[in-house]
């Protein structure tokens, strides 16, 4: 809900127009929260500082207010946008179909929608447990590793790695937060770089004994994943259906929840885990130039906007929103000609002076064939006017040959199609 400093406010059908600048605070003004009672019954002055928090935090209750009446279609708008979700992970089509990939931006948009509003809001805090984070927002947790888990299945798109580095920002974003709410304390990888990748793997070569070891090491413990994940889902498959029942009772409903975030946990683990294998095959592929070759071959396919994917995630402060992108960013405007100039630039689109050139060429080619061709047939017809005159013997026995054939012959005969 956007609000203009020009209206005037009111609460509880008392004017607040003693937070605009004046000289005295009247003793009949309404503070939310009891704040400066001191100064109302006394009408002490306060400072600017103080009108703006306190302006504040009225505007922040009236927002309160209008969230609290669009909970229902808060919640609405998460079940549309989960069960969209699963029906993208259900269905047999292949990822790449034009519906499967209108159902993932279209998820992508709601879900990103809902991210905005839990930030605006405040909804979570660094100083509450889990236990005291209210049952309906629960879900919330799960709209990182929701937003990351599809942003790895979108296609048609020619720079791969910047998806997965934003579906990698995604996933270590919501390990984060359920490991600060203790429901894991798995040792969340910090997203590295190219460079840094490269001399963390040139710095020491391991052994054969240390590579075999932290082979077993690794294979029991995506074994013992595994067998969590499993135990997991069939928790949540008898939980689901309690889910269904209208008269279910709140601790039901939040162990549903619970599990529903652990096994999103073991699913992005198993997924970061995914991603820290590509990276290196998509780096290796920008070395060598792969990625050149296939943007020429996919250039008649669907291209992407121009404007990259950005991470839209749950933030607390102005500054955080702007480094991550929480909101609409803004676009830059660019002139017809510079956006052809872009184009041309990229090498979508063909350069107008090298286009001129080479239809000027085809004209010209296609002249001199012409001319050619039209000599040739000159040329042709004045020998056989020539050897006519002289009386030439191969002509004349060729003319006396083609005369017999068809005094002897009907026109149309050996060609009667089987008929008599």
């Amino acid at each position: 809900m956007a609000w203009s400093w020009s209206k005037p406010l009111r609460i509880a059908a008392t004017p607040i127009q003693t937070l605009l600048p004046k000289q005295h605070v009247p003793s009949n003004a309404v503070v939310v929260g009891g704040l400066y009672q001191s100064a109302l019954t006394t009408g002490q002055r306060i400072t600017s500082v103080q009108r703006k928090t306190v302006l504040g935090r009225l505007i922040r209750n009236i927002e309160m207010s209008e969230v609290k009446k669009d909970k229902a279609s808060l919640t609405e708008l998460f079940d549309n946008a989960f069960r969209l979700f699963n029906n993208i992970n259900k269905t047999d089509e292949p990822t790449n179909t034009p519906k499967v990939q209108s159902d993932i931006r279209k998820a992508m948009n709601m879900f990103e929608d809902l991210t905005r509003f839990v930030s605006l809001v405040d909804m979570f805090s660094e100083n509450e447990t889990i236990d005291e984070v209210s049952t309906e927002h629960l879900k919330y947790l799960l709209l990182p590793a929701l937003l990351g888990t599809l942003i790895t299945k979108i296609c048609g798109t020619d720079d791969r790695m910047h998806l997965v580095k934003v579906a990698e920002i995604y996933f270590v974003d919501f390990l984060k937060r359920v490991k600060a709410y203790g429901l894991t304390d798995i040792n969340i990888p910090e997203p590295k770089s190219e460079e840094e990748n490269s001399s963390t793997s040139s710095d020491r070569v391991k052994s054969n004994a240390e590579m075999i070891t932290e082979m077993v090491s690794r294979r029991n413990t995506k074994l013992q994943r595994y067998k969590e994940q499993k135990e997991l889902e069939t928790s949540l498959d008898v939980l689901q259906k309690s889910m269904d029942n209208p008269n279910i009772d709140e601790e039901t409903k939040r162990e549903y929840f619970i599990t529903l975030l652990k096994l999103y946990i073991t699913q992005t683990i198993e997924e970061l885990s995914s991603i820290a294998a590509e990276k290196p095959i998509l780096e290796h592929m920008q070395k060598v130039g792969h990625s050149d070759t296939m943007t020429s071959h996919s250039s008649h396919k669907f291209k992407s906007s121009g404007s990259k994917l950005q991470p839209i995630i749950i933030t607390r402060n102005e500054l955080q929103k702007k480094v991550y992108g929480a909101g609409y960013p803004s676009l830059p405007v660019l002139t017809v000609q510079e956006f052809y100039d872009q184009r041309v630039k990229e090498g979508d689109w063909p350069d107008a002076s090298l286009r001129n050139q080479i239809n000027s060429r085809c004209l010209q080619d296609l002249s001199i064939s012409d001319n050619n061709e039209n000599n040739q047939e000159d040329k042709e017809d004045i020998q056989k006017e020539e050897k006519i005159e002289k009386d030439d013997p191969q002509l004349l026995e060729q003319t006396r040959a083609m005369d017999e054939y068809k005094d002897m012959h009907r026109r149309g005969w050996g060609n009667r199609a089987n008929r008599s």
